[in-house]
């Protein structure tokens, strides 16, 4: 008998999926979609494991509303992007703050990718 995936697993699973597919040809290396407070929903690209994505989509959170420079902040983002430009953007998907973060370039057609991301979360999100 197969082993079932938790509810959890599935949307990460599809958002990652979904993430790859967006950043193909953009020139990014990698991308991770947070929650409100920083935590990894999904992400795809040439990162060590889940564990960089979860801290490029904290990162991500942290910088998409940045006001002002902190130096350690920056210092982090130059370790984690590996000299590469790194950018943050604040999503609204179901209503909710998400934050999208990538390395290399930008990832395109940001309002389509919040539009399928809603798509993707709306089950996790509004409940």
């Amino acid at each position: 008998m197969k082993q079932q995936k938790t509810p959890s697993d599935v949307p990460r699973d599809a958002v990652g999926r979904y993430l790859a597919e967006a950043m193909q040809g953009s020139g990014a290396r990698a991308v991770a979609l947070a929650g409100e407070e920083g935590s990894l929903l999904g992400g795809a690209g040439g990162v060590e494991g889940d564990d960089d994505l979860a801290l490029l989509a904290a990162l991500g959170a942290g910088c998409a509303d940045k006001v002002a420079g902190y130096a350690e902040l920056d210092e982090l983002v130059d370790a984690v992007a590996g000299g590469e430009d790194f950018y943050a953007t604040r999503l609204t998907v179901c209503d909710r703050t998400v934050y999208l973060a990538s390395i290399g370039a930008r990832v395109p057609q940001q309002k389509k990718v919040a539009a399928e991301l809603g798509k993707i979360l709306a089950p996790v999100l509004s409940a």
